[in-house]
């Protein structure tokens, strides 16, 4: 199976500081940054689907970096091998606008996405 590759501007710092600047644009009201993402995803944007995929993936490897042993180790309690929030909520909402279904619980992350993406 060929590796799909992430560009090298979708990395650990450029997708926390983007979800950072969602989580203070919802903090402070302001829709339009989640709205050009919404309009993005609803679109079927290529950037953003892009975008969606390489943090998705960026999170996934956090997650391994900082789990990988506990989450695969079968005598950890299930509690302790549940997957990370946010890798979670950003595997969830690409899956979701890649086929075409985005859901507006997720305006946020495709907000962070779109700037991600430049757009």
């Amino acid at each position: 199976m060929a590796q799909i590759e992430i560009p090298e501007w979708i990395n650990e710092r450029t997708v926390e500081d983007a979800y950072r600047r969602a989580l203070q644009a919802q903090s402070a009201g302001r829709r339009g940054f989640a709205e050009k993402g919404w309009r993005a995803a609803c679109a079927r944007d290529p950037r953003i689907l892009k975008a969606l995929e390489g943090a998705a993936n960026v999170l996934q490897h956090v997650q391994e970096r900082q789990y990988g042993q506990t989450l695969r180790d079968p005598g950890t309690a299930y509690g302790k091998r549940v997957e990370l929030t946010e890798y979670t909520l950003w595997r969830e909402a690409y899956k979701l606008a890649d086929e075409g279904r985005p859901t507006q619980h997720f305006m946020w992350i495709y907000g962070a996405a779109a700037e991600l993406a430049g757009l």
